[in-house]
């Protein structure tokens, strides 16, 4: 599981937060956390507008990490990965455009 903080809100910032779950809908629980908490999750994309884990897209490699506290460690395992995408053992596998993006899972399932 994530190690994330929780951010230390005042009572105004809280307010707002409550009001903004309210205007989006009962579906909807926004979440402050510390931005030292936060992670940088590779994705693929799998359809327009669609993206998904990388662990998830290609479980046929083994160790393959999808979430990093640091953008420099995400921007190397990126690289890494698209240059064994283009080599000649990862040939049965589909290539997909990957990205980084700033995320803060709360559940990993």
């Amino acid at each position: 599981m994530l190690n994330v903080k929780v951010a230390q809100l005042s009572a105004t910032d809280l307010q707002a937060i409550r009001d903004l779950e309210k205007s989006l809908g009962e579906k909807v629980c926004l979440l402050a956390v510390e931005k030292e908490g936060a992670l940088y999750v590779l994705e693929a994309k799998m359809a327009p507008n669609r993206w998904d884990r990388i662990d998830h897209v290609y479980p046929e490699i083994e160790n393959l990490c999808a979430f990093f506290r640091r953008h420099e460690d995400a921007h190397d395992a990126k690289a890494a990965l698209k240059s064994f995408l283009n080599s000649a053992k990862a040939k049965p596998l589909q290539k997909k455009p990957i990205r980084i993006r700033l995320s803060v899972p709360v559940i990993d399932d």
